[in-house]
């Protein structure tokens, strides 16, 4: 149960807030919908990972909520520490570097 409501917290105030940066960003470079799919899909599936991260250090949730909701670090530092954003995250770089985004 401590662990259901931790990935509640985590996803509200982590995850939540990066898929929305990382989407309005990739809407904004004109990505394709796949895309931005594929990174929804990604920070979705990061959320047990990260949650058992919170469980494991709940000073790294504190720190890396204010890091996040202050803009201090970047979407993709968060999601790109899960294994299932590797290739998603890749192709949104890719995307949005040649975008200029």
């Amino acid at each position: 149960m401590l662990q259901e409501i931790l990935a509640s917290l985590v996803s509200l105030l982590i995850v939540d807030p990066l898929q929305a940066e990382i989407g309005e960003r990739l809407a904004q470079a004109r990505a394709p919908q796949a895309v931005i799919a594929d990174v929804r899909t990604c920070a979705e599936a990061s959320l047990p990972g990260l949650a058992d991260r919170a469980m494991a250090e709940p000073l790294w949730v504190v720190s890396t909520a204010l890091n996040v909701w202050t803009g201090q670090t970047a979407p993709e530092s968060i999601l790109g520490d899960t294994p299932q954003c590797e290739s998603a995250l890749k192709s949104a770089r890719v995307y949005l570097e040649s975008r200029g985004a």
